[in-house]
């Protein structure tokens, strides 16, 4: 079996110098805040994807995401039935912009314990994509085939 990882080429350098812009996978799935979980499962394996973007009610509430963890728990505590996506939505919800560093949606992913974080359009309170732990792990993937950079900014 060949590995399928790097979908997209970037050449070895510092990680802090790469994007989110570069690495995110651009558009997002979205639900209405009282969709059923049975909704969010339709669209989570129709688009083989693992997190759906909640679109908020009103203007003064936030965007967030329905993971494919979040359907999980919610079946293992026997509470599907009663459940809509804005219920079990992950929070925090956590956001980056697509001119942040891969390194600083690392350190947010850690920080928050989250895999995925939403991606605001530049000047906008949109999402225009989603980042996730596999996104970064696509990136890094790539890095072990050619000369892994250097934290500090050259190639070893």
């Amino acid at each position: 079996m060949t590995p399928t990882h790097a979908q997209r080429s970037h050449s070895p350098r510092p990680l802090d110098s790469i994007r989110v812009a570069e690495a995110m996978h651009r558009g997002v799935v979205t639900c209405r805040p009282d969709a059923t979980l049975f909704t969010v499962a339709r669209l989570l394996a129709a688009h083989r994807i693992h997190g759906v973007v909640v679109v908020p009610a009103t203007e003064n509430q936030v965007w967030s995401v329905v993971t494919d963890l979040d359907l999980a728990s919610v079946v293992s505590d026997g509470l599907l039935g009663e459940a809509t996506a804005e219920s079990v939505a992950s929070a925090p919800t956590v956001l980056v912009g697509p001119d942040d560093t891969l390194t600083r949606a690392a350190q947010l992913m850690h920080e928050f314990e989250t895999h995925h974080l939403i991606v605001l359009g530049r000047g906008t309170h949109r999402p225009v994509g989603i980042i996730s732990t596999l996104d970064i792990a696509d990136v890094l993937a790539e890095f072990s085939q050619l000369e892994m950079p250097n934290p500090g900014g050259g190639v070893r």
